[in-house]
């Protein structure tokens, strides 16, 4: 995704958990994704996660 779509994104999920919590906007996440180091730790075999979307949003189950 580009960074202003990421930022609705985020601003969207935020809305729907009933957080009222600051997205950067998408300057910021550009000048910052350059030097911001992410890593995923790795899950394991402990089972599938399940992920859905669906018309009213996203869920984790």
């Amino acid at each position: 995704m580009t960074t202003r779509q990421t930022t609705g994104f985020v601003e969207s999920l935020l809305r729907l958990v009933g957080l009222d919590w600051a997205v950067p906007d998408f300057s910021t996440l550009s000048r910052r994704q350059k030097i911001l180091a992410v890593t995923i730790p790795y899950r394991g075999p402990k089972g599938p996660l399940n992920f859905l979307i669906d018309s009213t949003g996203i869920k984790l189950i």
